[in-house]
This record gives C-alpha cells, sequence and structure tokens, in this order.
C-alpha cells in the first residue's frame, strides 16, 4: 500500500482513530514513524498509539508515492487496514 493510497482512503476517517499492526493475533500500537527512500516505516512498540491525525501530520513531507512498510529486521510491506472499534488496524 502506499501512502497516498492510505491518505485518500482513510479522508473521511475520525482523526483520533489510533494505529495498530495486527501481527500473530496480538494488536501491538504504531508508536512512531521512519522515512527512508520511497518507503514509510511504521516503528511497533509499547506506549501510546499514533493517532490518524498525527501519523497525516508527519507524513506532509513525505512522498506520497512511499510505500508503508512495518519496521522491522526485516521489514514487513503493508498491504491494507481494517477499522475496528476505534482503531485502524494493519495488517
Amino acid at each position: 500500500m502506499r501512502l497516498i493510497d492510505f491518505n485518500l482512503s482513510t479522508i473521511d476517517l475520525h482523526p483520533a482513530l489510533r494505529l495498530y499492526w495486527e501481527h500473530d493475533g496480538q494488536q501491538v500500537p504504531v508508536v512512531d514513524l521512519q522515512t527512508k527512500p520511497h518507503q514509510l516505516h511504521l516503528v511497533t512498540g509499547t506506549g501510546r498509539p499514533l493517532t490518524l491525525d498525527q501519523l497525516r501530520t508527519r507524513t506532509q513531507q513525505v512522498d506520497p508515492q512511499a510505500s508503508l512498510f512495518i519496521a522491522q529486521k526485516s521489514p514487513q510491506r503493508l498491504y491494507g487496514y481494517r477499522l475496528v472499534l476505534h482503531q485502524i488496524l494493519f495488517g
């Protein structure tokens, strides 16, 4: 999934929705962002999850064609998300 596709598909969603990554049946908070050439890595960990508004604000200067990944030793490309009770779950 590219940043522009994510932004266009979430334009009408509430900006306070929290971001999580669903992995092995667990919901892990997205707590930070890292930019790489043509990539945006979502950093997961403990702590307060980023909101949709925070992601939009922090990615204003990022190339809209950047692909989304989960930051890991071997980054995992993201292909979509779903909405669940005030949350955006990347998968």
